[in-house]
């Protein structure tokens, strides 16, 4: 059962805020990490894996959501 507003699923987009705010966190820490090496950019690996750990994360936060990569 979830709620809706309108043609929003309130369960699915909070689910959703979860992930990009935790992937946004892991990519800031890695950044924090890198810039004292000049001329060091995230690479796609970097995004993948912070892709899939905050995936991991809101998957275990939410276990009952059937959550996985589209």
């Amino acid at each position: 059962m979830s709620i809706s507003i309108g043609d929003i699923d309130i369960a699915n987009e909070i689910v959703e805020l979860h992930f990009q705010l935790h992937k946004t966190q892991l990519l800031l820490d890695k950044i924090i990490l890198k810039v004292s090496e000049e001329g060091v950019f995230l690479t796609k690996e970097d995004v993948t894996t912070a892709e899939n750990m905050a995936l991991d994360y809101v998957s275990k936060k939410f276990p009952n959501m059937g959550i996985k990569k589209k």
